[in-house]
């Protein structure tokens, strides 16, 4: 079958949903429906993100992330596609990590985006790679990744998956943002708890939220709207 035969047989066949993510949530796995739409309102305020950060055009930025984590990352890896931006990818695992110290030493990254705590360890481990760390301009890197770089005498940002929900800091660190307008933090007696506020294919109602911190409801100096989490 020719080129144009497999695309005029695809014609009006596209997927009704974006894909299909999963998170934990009270010792099991929650299944999560992606639409279009949403990819699109992700994708908007991933680069209102990438712009607070001071990434643009003709920066290159470093991916750690999984194919599973997609739901999370492809919105950012679409806004800098749009923004002119190139990335670069690398396995979040530890025995990955040569490829991150050997893309940083290629090229001059702007930012590492995604970045793990076994993967952070390897790197931290080896003096060249921690170098090329240290003049890095923006990382933004897990929770659990944070008390390693910073004894180290780094300053990255935090990001966490949250849920269904993406959580970033700005750059001035000042608690993890999240989109106001597709999500609402709420506070309880136990924690943290996240509801879905924009259409999304997959109804959310106060998930607990693997999170040991407070709600921050004063505006942030960055600009960007909407309450933050803070440990």
């Amino acid at each position: 079958m020719s080129r144009k035969s497999i695309a005029e047989a695809m014609a009006g066949h596209h997927p009704s949903l974006a894909g299909i993510g999963q998170f934990p949530y009270e010792g099991g796995n929650v299944a999560f429906e992606i639409g279009w739409p949403e990819v699109e309102r992700d994708t908007v305020w991933a680069h209102r993100l990438l712009a607070v950060w001071g990434i643009g055009r003709g920066d290159f930025v470093l991916f750690t992330g999984r194919n599973s984590e997609s739901p999370w990352f492809n919105p950012i890896v679409r806004a800098i596609r749009a923004m002119g931006s190139v990335h670069s990818n690398a396995e979040p695992y530890a025995w990955d990590a040569r490829r991150s110290t050997a893309l940083l030493g290629f090229l001059t990254m702007k930012a590492m985006i995604g970045l793990p705590a076994e993967h952070a360890e390897v790197l931290l481990a080896d003096e060249r790679s921690t170098g090329l760390l240290r003049e890095l301009p923006v990382i933004w890197a897990r929770t659990e990744a944070i008390g390693s770089l910073r004894s180290a005498g780094l300053q990255p940002a935090e990001m966490a998956l949250l849920g269904p929900a993406l959580g970033v800091e700005c750059p001035e660190r000042a608690g993890l943002h999240i989109d106001p307008a597709e999500w609402e933090i709420g506070a309880t007696a136990t924690g943290p708890v996240l509801s879905a506020v924009g259409q999304r294919v997959h109804p959310s109602r106060d998930l607990a939220l693997d999170f040991a911190g407070s709600v921050e409801r004063t505006p942030c100096a960055c600009g960007l709207p909407g309450p933050r989490l803070r440990h």
